[in-house]
């Protein structure tokens, strides 16, 4: 049914549509579930420590054999202390932590580390799938990657992106338009040349690739993944659709707040985590705009939130909740990931058959 069949040839799934991996919010459950309904499930990584990662990769083990993708954050050079610029965000963040009854303004703290570590549990836990993010790993990892025939996806925000990729031997290319919720996975290029729209981006790198390309960033429902292939895509990304899934580890404020989402709500900045970031606006992102000549260096400045992201999830709270979403997410809506999957898959079908007969 599918006009390109190289991408789930690749990921031995049958459709090809990935969960995309969000921190804290795709869930082992929500990745098993888009497995099983025949798209790609994705564990996020990043955020977890080798043990939590190794016990996610078993539980998910434990409820299915069916595919699976384990993302990981491409290890990047620490970033300097700068301890006026720390000073004068404590400062200025102290406030919201009264209000909140959060605490102090915490130190910095160096966030998403062990990518080597991580890397060692894919290898030994025989992860089929690896999608990276700020980058690709280093020929020598690739060499054993590949002697262990796991299957390697990196993000590309250009062009330039995309051909460096192809060049280190990855498999498949996660074009990420500007409209894409969560960071950008910028690595080789300057960011304001690298917030290009998914429409733009897709046939740009699939003219110049050879390798599978996977389009992500506000692709919410079977229209997106039709236009996709119709742009020259295998296959697409999806996590914005399921932030307000059944199975989402997302807190019930923030899935609310993406159900009811406007147009032109969400925010693409650097002064939430020190790198470009797209995410509804609030009042802790615009706490952190007001403060964005003194922001840190990523993960440093993520980091510095921390305290008020707790507070605010444990009150029920949406105004200090970092909401990472797309510009789709006015057409979210609540329901299990099976259905999510399963509706798209049947009307995408029809779409494309459509598009086949009217040619």
């Amino acid at each position: 049914m599918w006009p390109r069949n190289d991408l789930i040839e690749r990921l031995g799934t049958r459709h090809p549509i990935i969960q995309a991996p969000m921190a804290a919010v795709s869930t082992v459950e929500m990745a098993v579930a888009v497995s099983k309904a025949g798209g790609l499930g994705s564990i996020a990584g990043a955020h977890l420590s080798g043990e939590e990662l190794k016990e996610a990769i078993r539980a998910f083990r434990l409820q299915t054999d069916l595919p699976f993708n384990v993302n990981l954050y491409i290890k990047q050079p620490t970033p300097a202390y700068d301890e006026r610029r720390v000073s004068c965000l404590k400062s200025g963040l102290d406030d919201a932590h009264r209000q909140l009854n959060a605490g102090p303004a915490p130190e910095p703290q160096l966030l998403f580390q062990g990518f080597e570590e991580k890397l060692e549990v894919v290898l030994d836990e025989r992860v089929p799938i690896l999608s990276t993010h700020f980058g690709m790993p280093s020929a020598g990892q690739m060499k054993t990657l590949n002697e262990r025939a796991v299957c390697v996806m990196a993000t590309a925000t250009t062009v330039e992106e995309a051909l460096i990729l192809q060049r280190g031997g990855i498999e498949a290319i996660i074009a990420q338009g500007a409209e894409a919720g969560g960071h950008r996975g910028t690595f080789a290029s300057k960011p304001e040349e690298a917030a290009i729209g998914t429409m733009v981006l897709v046939p740009q790198i699939a003219d110049h690739v050879r390798v599978p390309v996977i389009a992500a960033g506000g692709i919410m429902d079977a229209r997106g993944v039709a236009a996709a292939f119709a742009l020259g895509a295998a296959g697409v990304q999806m996590g914005t659709a399921f932030i307000p899934c059944h199975e989402s580890g997302a807190p019930q404020a923030y899935r609310r707040h993406v159900i009811t989402a406007r147009s032109g709500e969400t925010v693409l900045t650097d002064a939430v985590s020190g790198r470009a970031a797209r995410l509804i606006g609030n009042r802790l992102v615009d706490l952190l705009e007001r403060h964005r000549s003194n922001r840190l260096g990523f993960p440093l400045q993520l980091s510095m939130g921390r305290n008020l992201t707790r507070a605010a999830k444990q009150q029920g709270r949406a105004d200090f909740t970092l909401m990472w979403a797309g510009q789709g997410a006015p057409l979210a809506r609540e329901a299990s990931a099976r259905s999510i999957v399963t509706e798209i898959v049947s009307q995408a079908r029809q779409l494309l058959a459509d598009q086949k007969a009217a040619a």
